[in-house]
């Protein structure tokens, strides 16, 4: 169990992690997306109600 710890930290230690300014853009693209996206979702739950009201009149 120790080894395996061990092993771990020191893989952690060789990963190559990204830069501030390279994550803080993909943080902002990962949101932008997200937004988009809620967007497509609120726009298709709308449709999908007001195409319900038509049909049960």
């Amino acid at each position: 169990m120790l080894k395996f710890f061990k092993d771990t930290f020191q893989e952690l230690k060789n990963t190559s992690w990204p830069s501030v300014k390279s994550l803080s853009g993909l943080v902002l693209y990962t949101l932008i997306l997200c937004g988009i996206i809620s967007l497509l979702i609120l726009g298709l739950d709308i449709f999908l109600l007001r195409v319900r009201d038509i049909i049960l009149r």
